[in-house]
């Protein structure tokens, strides 16, 4: 248990921190909201950065210090706190800080190590005294556990490692498309553009220009992961088929998933594993956000429950542990995780088959639908019309007049058929 004392030793080195430089990413917290806000994702993907960003944005309100607590739960000294114990928090605060009149904002980094924790966010929360910003870990707490532990009271927000514009900026690089476009900073651009593919986007990997310092990151990350967030998590005792699955979904990202062949898969090396093992290896990877899944595009839930599956990795780093780098579906990955850095709640994603056995690699929306498909680079006029007539047939299908193809980084449009194509370059798409 924590004590008072315990709580007054991580409060003065609050007082006494520096707030770190950070990155200002673009997730707008909703501070005035009437809610306790929850921010969750992936390990290593800056959450507690995030938290620092809107603590600095409160003092520019001129919030002072003395109103705002951060404790990080991780702390030695708060380790097995129970919610019994944490009043003592509220009590030492008022004992070494001097908070005026008005709100308190309480930002409470790794929740979840808090014993019942949910129980005196709740009765904080009643008061209507403090506003709550709260982070978890994805091992221990997730944002669906999160709505059911808050009950409607909680704004939910999910942290991806940088977007490409994020990774611009973290290196000086103004994102003005038109600069870039006419200019050699494009070079620059398409440099970078190449270590996103490569190496992925998590903040710390990011910053370091030593390659070697990057595989040591992501490696850890990946063991973090899996003996953390998962092994931890869920109590796993048998570990060697778990750790296989991993390497898999992490190396075939932006492909079909099928449980029937990864099952026959492990049987071909000797494992004796059920397809409900398969697929619940999927849900635990879903659950630390380490993979995402896209459904097919029907109007049934029932029959797009039936249908298969792809998945996709949540930051290509990962798969660059396992195995080399597929530029076109490196770049097929790197365009759904900005759909989904970008997805509305009333948004939906799917994939589209057509009558015709062609794809649509992303079809966004019910009402204002948008049609995309990636293609790294339109190497020969086959490739091109291949690509473009998908998109014609499904806006034809669909009732809509233009479709988008990503690439690498050719632009321009055209009328094929009566349909707009939209040709625009990954980095400029992702600067919009």
């Amino acid at each position: 248990m924590a004590r008072i004392n315990d709580f007054k030793y991580v409060l003065t080195l609050w007082k006494d921190m520096k707030l770190p430089e950070v990155i200002e990413r673009k997730i707008e917290l909703d501070l005035d909201a009437d809610k306790v806000i929850v921010i969750a994702g992936v390990r290593r993907s800056g959450k507690t950065s995030l938290m620092f960003q809107h603590i600095k944005e409160l003092m520019k309100r001129k919030v002072t210090k003395d109103n705002v607590i951060y404790v990080n739960f991780e702390n030695e000294r708060l380790i097995a706190t129970k919610a019994t114990d944490m009043d003592d928090l509220l009590v030492a605060h008022s004992q070494i800080f001097n908070p005026v009149g008005g709100t308190i904002y309480l930002f409470l980094d790794e929740i979840q190590n808090v014993e019942n924790w949910d129980k005196w966010i709740r009765k904080v929360y009643d008061t209507k005294k403090y506003r709550i910003i709260i982070t978890g870990s994805s091992s221990e707490l997730l944002s669906s556990e999160i709505a059911t532990a808050l009950a409607g009271r909680n704004l939910s927000y999910t942290v991806y490692p940088f977007s490409f514009s994020e990774m611009l900026k973290s290196r000086g690089i103004t994102a003005d498309i038109n600069s870039i476009k006419f200019s050699s900073k494009k070079g620059t651009v398409l440099k970078a553009l190449d270590e996103f593919l490569e190496y992925g986007s998590f903040p710390e990997v990011i910053l370091s220009d030593d390659t070697t310092r990057k595989m040591d990151l992501l490696s850890s990350y990946f063991d973090a992961i899996f003996f953390r967030d998962i092994i931890k998590r869920y109590n796993l005792r048998e570990t060697g088929a778990l750790n296989i699955f991993l390497k898999i979904i992490a190396g075939n990202y932006s492909t079909y998933f099928s449980s029937t062949k990864t099952q026959n898969y492990f049987n071909s090396m000797g494992f004796e594993i059920s397809r409900v093992t398969i697929l619940n290896f999927l849900e635990y990877s879903k659950s630390v956000f380490l993979a995402e899944i896209l459904e097919q595009y029907l109007k049934s839930p029932r029959k797009r429950f039936a249908r298969q599956v792809k998945s996709y990795i949540v930051d290509i780093g990962l798969s660059r542990l396992f195995t080399d780098i597929d530029k076109g579906r490196a770049l097929e990955n790197a365009v759904f995780i900005e759909l989904l850095r970008r997805k509305k709640i009333s948004d939906n994603i799917y994939y589209l088959k057509l009558r015709s056995g062609k794809e649509i690699d992303f079809i966004v929306g019910w009402k204002s639908t948008k049609l995309i498909q990636v293609c790294y680079e339109l190497s020969s006029i086959d490739v091109k019309n291949r690509e473009t007539s998908a998109l014609v047939e499904a806006a034809k299908s669909l009732k809509l007049k233009e479709g988008t193809i990503i690439t690498y980084d050719y632009g321009g449009s055209e009328i094929v058929d009566g349909i707009k194509i939209v040709y625009l370059p990954f980095w400029e798409w992702a600067l919009i």
